[in-house]
């Protein structure tokens, strides 16, 4: 009797060990990879490199103290290091160019020197582009518009005024729920 309940014990037990392990003919389910959204991409992101494409250094500079001071992000010196990429550009350099030029005058036989002075107060648009590192996809972009000043220092304010905005927008995305 008492061999049968051992046999019995052992029958259960080897059931038991059986339904527990897969069998060799069955592959475990295979876990679908995560599509990884913008908004998660963003959300995830700890270090980041930046560049400035073109134009003035005061955005870029406006920019990257902004997130510096967030503490949010881990500056990197390398592409490869970061996480996300951001680029900083402007463009509408406003400033002044002199030109001269010099001919001789048909009348007289003399050479006439000339020169001209334009101000060039083109707007100004500072673009920012964040890129996931691993592919290059664009996660966010944003343009601002810069106000146009005749003197130098009221545009370098214009600029930082424009950068500090651009850099409140992407804080504000940077705050939406996550959508997965």
């Amino acid at each position: 009797m008492r061999g049968i309940q051992c046999l019995g014990v052992c029958v259960v037990a080897f059931v038991i060990w059986m339904g527990v392990t897969p069998s060799h003919g069955q592959q475990p389910p295979e876990k679908k990879p995560v599509m990884e959204t913008t908004s998660m991409r963003l959300a995830s992101a700890r270090n980041v490199f930046m560049n400035s494409a073109r134009g003035s250094r005061i955005p870029f500079d406006v920019i990257q103290s902004t997130l510096e001071g967030w503490g949010k992000f881990t500056m990197v010196a390398t592409q490869d290091k970061a996480d996300i990429i951001i680029q900083i550009s402007s463009n509408g350099n406003s400033g002044v160019q002199v030109s001269s030029t010099s001919q001789t005058s048909p009348e007289s036989g003399h050479e006439e020197k000339s020169s001209s002075t334009r101000k060039d107060i083109s707007p100004t648009d500072i673009t920012m582009i964040v890129l996931d590192a691993r592919n290059k996809r664009v996660l966010w972009t944003g343009t601002e518009s810069v106000k146009s000043a005749m003197k130098e220092k009221a545009r370098e304010n214009n600029l930082v005024d424009a950068a500090e905005h651009l850099a409140a927008r992407f804080h504000e995305r940077l705050d939406q729920p996550i959508i997965k």
